[in-house]
């Protein structure tokens, strides 16, 4: 196994000067989509373009089952291929040595040699596509998921490119660990939602309605009101002043009555209903 990765990236100079106008805009814009000022996929398009990529995607994947879910995805040429981009290839290359891989780390096809390291999914999609270059960019690396950002090039990465990569990486990354509550799961459920439309939910969208369709006591409306502020259960217990485990317990019973799967779901179901200035003060509960 040869050398796989870059961190730090010192190569021939890392200066601001390597880094394109159009680099540094697009990162001005990736952080302002971070913090839902603007659309993660424009702002994801415009930094793979500047940076001189055929295609994108951004990508999480959990350590339990390591199966990858699209964040956002970019391809220049895609609507007019028969092979646009539509699959994550970060694993199927590096396979368990990027398991738990270092934030702010670059993984280049071109640094890993030998024939066990091939893979042939992406050889072939290379070869139909005329593509010779695969950058993974680690954002995060644990402790339950690793979320990345995988580059397509035509070619190996020149110095420039490398430069540039090393320039922005850790900015990205730090941006990203900051990033808007709820993010990665409304882009990851809004894909879902495009390519297999769900059954709706009338409770689930209108949890914090003054109504109150879902028929949450006043405590579970109060757990909903502090996770949709962007409080973390932990955050919700302090506030509170009850247990971890009387959270969890409204939290079950929450899940039950809105139809949601987990506190992900939840969290996004609630950030699409938000209240209103009246919505604790009318509110009828069970």
């Amino acid at each position: 196994m040869g050398r796989l990765y870059i961190e730090g990236m010192t190569a021939p100079a890392v200066q601001a000067r390597s880094v394109d106008a159009s680099v540094v805009e697009a990162i001005a814009d990736w952080c302002d989509a971070l913090h839902g000022d603007l659309p993660l996929e424009d702002a994801f398009a415009a930094l793979a373009a500047g940076l001189g990529a055929e295609a994108g995607m951004l990508v999480r994947t959990h350590f339990s089952d390591f199966r990858p879910m699209r964040i956002a995805l970019w391809d220049r040429n895609g609507a007019r291929s028969p092979s646009p981009l539509a699959a994550s290839f970060a694993d199927g290359r590096f396979g368990p040595h990027i398991a738990r891989p270092r934030a702010a780390s670059v993984w280049l096809h071109s640094y890993a040699d030998g024939a066990d390291d091939a893979d042939p999914a992406l050889e072939a999609w290379q070869a139909r596509r005329g593509l010779g270059e695969l950058a993974v960019l680690v954002l995060s690396g644990g402790p339950g998921v690793r979320d990345h950002i995988e580059l397509h090039f035509r070619a190996a990465l020149d110095p420039a490119t490398q430069a540039a990569l090393g320039a922005v990486l850790p900015t990205m990354a730090r941006t990203w660990a900051n990033r808007q509550v709820g993010l990665v799961t409304r882009m990851v459920v809004n894909h879902r939602a495009t390519a297999e439309p769900a059954p709706a939910r009338p409770a689930a969208a209108m949890i914090l309605s003054p109504s109150n369709p879902a028929r949450l006591s006043r405590a579970e409306f109060r757990v909903c009101l502090l996770l949709s502020r962007g409080l973390s259960v932990n955050g919700v217990s302090d506030e509170l002043a009850v247990s971890d485990a009387t959270v969890r317990s409204h939290l079950r019973s929450i899940f039950s009555k809105t139809g949601t799967s987990g506190l992900a779901e939840l969290v996004f179901a609630l950030l699409r209903s938000k209240p209103d200035a009246s919505a604790q003060s009318g509110l009828r509960c069970a």
